[in-house]
């Protein structure tokens, strides 16, 4: 992504709204690898997405795909923080990102048809993956401040 704003800031035209749900787990974090069967960032690792459906909260739609995407019942989830921001592609096309963090109480992850593989990961190894271009933004969102040095390290 090119450029990020918070939603304090003045709010763009926004293109598409999407939640991205970081999991954690005792210092660890899950990386889902996307599978050849999604449109975009194939082959690299993120964290739980989703375009927001229409009149869904965010929040409900986040959980959703947790559930779909990495198998994770809500009831195994605790959420620690939750920001909204808009990311400009290079396309100029703009992206309102409903980001949230949880605790996970359990690493076993079920992947559906939209990843390929997973790991948990301690974030000073995330320059081991290519990561989707867009995650260090993701994870400054959520206040994960210590796993971005190590996202922007990457030379992948």
């Amino acid at each position: 992504m090119r450029s990020q704003m918070t939603a304090e800031q003045v709010t763009p035209a926004v293109c598409h709204d999407i939640v991205a749900a970081v999991l954690s787990h005792q210092g660890d974090l899950a990386l889902l690898r996307r599978s050849p069967l999604v449109t975009g960032d194939v082959g690299r690792w993120n964290c739980v997405t989703g375009f927001l459906d229409a009149c869904n909260d965010p929040l409900a739609q986040a959980l959703e795909e947790v559930k779909e995407e990495a198998g994770i019942s809500r009831s195994d989830l605790q959420l620690l923080s939750s920001k909204v921001l808009h990311l400009e592609g290079l396309d100029g096309r703009v992206w309102r990102v409903h980001t949230f963090h949880f605790a996970s109480q359990t690493r076993a992850l079920t992947l559906n048809w939209e990843n390929d593989d997973c790991a948990w990961l301690n974030p000073t190894r995330l320059n081991e993956l290519a990561v989707v271009p867009w995650f260090a933004d993701i994870l400054e969102a959520c206040d994960l401040h210590h796993s971005i040095e190590a996202c922007f390290q990457s030379a992948i």
